[in-house]
């Protein structure tokens, strides 16, 4: 069963060319497979724009949107690689874009050549940097070789980022986009809740047993795999925002920060809970339960004509009276000794991307989905208390999808 139809893909492309216009050449690239080492591979992820505009999920294709036309062109043929990893059918192309030309490698680039000289603006995904700063990670280098492929072919061609369009597109789900999402999020849920039950938590000793779990659960009740790294930390781990080594020993009593999200047809969930598996201290219980209270606050904000800026700063507020009343901070104005205890920004836009595409300087719509993480981590007390939920912005408020989700640390 497939939640997204060969029509959902097609009027994506139709609602993109209306937004650059209607006679505007448009030029994506699919992602290529990356080395991991020596031959071997890592598993292929589609470039996401490219899966939103088509719905395929293989490597090194290119879309072409010439006007009304529309055409794919496939790979190299490869001999060798087509026994080993399967030819590209395109009859299976065309029946799930409905793009029915998908030409031969050659025969596609003149075509393509061609439409390259017809037209003065090209629009495509501009390339960034090889490498990214922020996030410590060299980008898929797919762009890059499509951007310089047509520079060589019409270097005066004035090349446009399709970006913007395709985030205005993005942000806003679709139906048939929250239902996957929804699926996820169920699935997610389903497995935190089932894992968390008295006798079943207990008898995990390590964390990448319960990761263990979570994967099974996630690939027995119908999701692909995880939509990103896992994160189980134990202890002090969890004061670590990303850990996601997931290598140390779960100690009775320790709190346990499980962030995870399954992915269906490519759209992820993202949910954390904190859970232990005996009873709470009363330390502990006093960061969980205003950990909870934070959530519950900031929650309670979202709703169309939000901006998300303001909704940060009125989050950190709440969470500087909660750190105030923990003995954490002296003054609830004091920013700097805030984030010591709460690093991160409250919410972000979750869809084809855990951290999706969305514009954090415009007020939030309905349709928008994004989530609600605030947590306390204290590195000197080994504590650390993380809560996600993914909400979908409705026409008065919010709906939470993981509302069924126990929030209570303790087993059940």
């Amino acid at each position: 069963m497939t939640h997204f139809s060969t029509e959902f893909f097609r009027q994506n492309r139709q609602s993109l060319r209306k937004l650059l216009g209607n006679d505007q050449l448009v030029v994506m690239t699919a992602h290529g497979v990356l080395q991991r080492t020596a031959d071997t591979t890592f598993p292929f992820a589609q470039e996401r724009n490219f899966w939103y505009l088509t719905g395929i999920d293989e490597p090194d294709l290119v879309l072409v949107l010439d006007g009304t036309e529309e055409f794919i062109i496939a790979p190299p043929v490869d001999a060798v690689r087509d026994v080993f990893d399967g030819a590209l059918n395109a009859k299976a192309v065309t029946k799930r874009s409905g793009i029915t030309t998908v030409l031969p490698y050659a025969e596609g680039w003149n075509q393509l050549k061609a439409a390259l000289h017809a037209h003065k603006t090209a629009h495509t995904i501009l390339p960034g940097p090889v490498y990214h700063q922020q996030y410590a990670l060299y980008a898929n280098p797919a762009r890059r070789r499509l951007l310089e492929h047509i520079k060589r072919l019409n270097p005066g061609l004035d090349l446009q980022d399709a970006r913007p369009a395709l985030t205005k597109l993005r942000s806003v789900k679709q139906p048939a986009e929250i239902a996957a999402i929804t699926e996820a999020v169920r699935i997610t849920t389903q497995t935190i809740d089932t894992l968390r039950q008295q006798q079943t938590l207990q008898a995990f000793a390590n964390e990448y047993e319960l990761e263990a779990a979570i994967t099974a659960a996630f690939r027995r009740t119908g999701a692909s795999g995880h939509a990103y790294t896992p994160i189980v930390a134990s202890g002090a781990h969890a004061t670590t925002l990303h850990y996601v080594a997931n290598d140390g020993r779960i100690n009775p009593g320790e709190l346990i920060v499980v962030d995870v999200g399954a992915e269906v047809e490519n759209y992820a969930a993202d949910i954390t809970r904190t859970l232990c598996s005996r009873p709470l201290t009363p330390r502990q219980r006093a960061v969980a339960d205003g950990v909870r209270e934070v959530q519950q606050h900031a929650a309670a904000l979202i709703a169309p004509g939000l901006q998300l800026r303001d909704y940060e700063a009125a989050v950190a507020a709440k969470m500087g009276e909660v750190l105030q009343s923990l003995g954490l901070v002296t003054s609830t104005h004091d920013t700097d000794m805030i984030r010591r205890y709460y690093p991160h920004a409250t919410s972000h836009f979750l869809g084809l991307d855990v951290h999706d595409v969305g514009d954090y300087h415009t007020p939030l719509e309905p349709g928008m989905v994004l989530t609600c993480e605030p947590g306390i981590y204290i590195p000197e007390e080994g504590i650390g208390v993380r809560l996600e939920d993914d909400l979908v912005v409705t026409t008065t408020g919010s709906k939470n999808l993981s509302a069924s989700c126990s929030y209570d640390p303790s087993i059940v």
